[in-house]
């Protein structure tokens, strides 16, 4: 199964580990799940996923979800803290992350390289990353031994101790990860800037890892109040998924964090917004309305172009959230799918077989606290101008708005939605990441039945209407990226 299947489904549940997430430099989980043996059919049987979950509350306001699931004597333990970057203040970039690494450092009970030695001692793994709204960590361990990470997570949520050296010996490390991951990689610096252009001076316009200033700049009184703030009970949720008793899981969960007192409420969240045309400076650094040129050292040119489009969390935080504008985006994203759903999709078909186009493929994303984009990238044939490549991708859209649309285009989208959530069933590891993605978005897992069962019913002319909305020539943003010399 593809990635892109994958996002298909938890993009229609509000629920994405993202492009732009940041993981740390730490043990990375070698268990991975085995492909489904067969496909499932029936609700009732991909559901497996939702059987035998148990949710609680801590009196500090932890929210806990145990999924019992004793296929193999494992089990994964996640925390999600409901902070990303795009919750930092300007001149504040790369906070989120930052402290991410600190939190593999000292605290009073566990040095720096204990908490990572300890977990493989006992034949697990650990990792961390961070996105755009969520930070998140997490470790995989024998069945016999997942207290451990109870203990050691209870441990670093009020316990870092934020030495001096070890500050700015991780400064370090976290610049050069930004020097390798972005300013060394021609790709990454133009998608930094196209960002940038659709977001501006906006958290969401700026890079989760922060700018190489931001980075320098951020001080350790910066990092504690973020720790301080963030790091509380009520903001975070704990997920564990494995060869586990329920009681006993609770048990040693009010042993390790029940202890840990409430902090205040944090933060309200603003929704990320899109600049509008009449806001861009046209004219300057190359940008006109919603059209921008960026140059770097790439290889080769490529063509993006970018549609604001609502998310689910979005519609909540604006009041504006209804079943049938959720509905909506459902369809926007079953559109998605008949352009660039694998080799049967119509970019395919229509444009990469017939050598109009090297490649192309789109992407809706429908996560997130703000405006989201249904998104286009595209390489051009050799010789073809951007211009003409743009030309040929919007005609095949146009013709996906205007054109039937085959039952068995749809079909196809089904089968993919079902064989994602087998898979996403089959390993503790896909569970935990879809359970906690929803319990963070507030969204009940019995969503997961629910869309399921709008999805057939939504028909073609509601599919080609969610595009002609969404994908209107007064929402689109466009950049070019060229090489430094043309």
């Amino acid at each position: 199964m593809s990635m892109k299947t994958f996002n298909r489904l938890v993009l229609s549940l509000c629920v994405s580990l993202g492009l732009l997430s940041l993981t740390a430099c730490q043990h990375a989980p070698t268990a991975t799940p085995q492909a489904p043996t067969a496909l499932a059919t029936t609700p009732q049987q991909e559901l497996k996923l939702l059987a035998n979950i148990h949710e609680y509350t801590l009196d500090n306001g932890l929210k806990v979800v145990i999924k019992e699931d004793k296929r193999a004597p494992v089990v994964m333990t996640q925390i999600w803290y409901g902070v990303g970057a795009n919750d930092e203040p300007v001149g504040k970039g790369g906070l989120s992350h930052f402290l991410e690494h600190l939190m593999f450092k000292d605290t009073p009970k566990v040095s720096s390289d204990e908490f990572s030695r300890l977990i493989s001692h006992y034949g697990g793994s650990n990792n961390a990353y961070t996105s755009s709204d969520v930070t998140v960590y997490h470790e995989i361990l024998p069945a016999n031994r997942y207290a451990l990470a109870l203990e050691l997570e209870a441990n670093r949520m009020k316990n870092v101790l934020f030495k001096p050296k070890q500050i700015e010996s991780e400064r370090q490390v976290v610049q050069e990860e930004r020097r390798s991951r972005t300013d060394d990689n021609p790709m990454a610096k133009a998608w930094e800037r196209f960002s940038a252009f659709v977001y501006g001076d906006t958290p969401r316009g700026r890079p989760i890892i922060g700018s190489m200033a931001d980075i320098e700049g951020l001080t350790m009184d910066d990092l504690k109040h973020w720790y301080a703030t963030w790091y509380v009970p009520n903001n975070a949720t704990l997920v564990i998924v494995g060869d586990v008793d329920k009681d006993e899981a609770l048990t040693h969960i009010k042993k390790y964090f029940g202890d840990i007192p409430k902090g205040d409420p944090v933060p309200a969240r603003d929704p990320a917004q899109f600049i509008h045309a009449d806001d861009l400076n046209a004219g300057k650094g190359g940008v006109s309305e919603r059209h921008v040129v960026i140059k770097e050292a790439v290889q080769v040119p490529t063509l993006i172009l970018a549609w604001q489009a609502p998310t689910v969390s979005g519609l909540k935080l604006t009041n504006h959230h209804t079943a049938d504008n959720e509905r909506e985006l459902l369809a926007l994203g079953l559109f998605d799918d008949v352009l660039s759903g694998g080799a049967s999709g119509r970019f395919a078909k229509n444009l990469v077989k017939k050598e109009l186009v090297t490649s192309v493929y789109s992407s809706y994303d429908s996560t997130g606290y703000g405006d989201g984009f249904f998104m286009v990238m595209a390489t051009p044939k050799a010789g073809v101008s951007l211009d003409e490549t743009k030309r040929l991708v919007l005609d095949e859209i146009k013709r996906t708005m205007a054109d039937p649309i085959d039952q068995k285009e749809l079909d196809r989208s089904m089968v993919a939605t079902k064989t994602a959530l087998v898979f996403a069933s089959e390993g503790v590891s896909g569970q935990a990441d879809l359970l906690g993605m929803l319990k963070n978005e507030n969204i009940p897992f019995g969503k997961i039945q629910e869309e399921l069962a709008i999805l057939p019913t939504i028909s073609t002319d509601e599919i080609k209407n969610a595009g002609k909305k969404y994908l209107s020539d007064e929402r689109m943003y466009s950049a070019y990226i060229l090489p430094k010399d043309e």
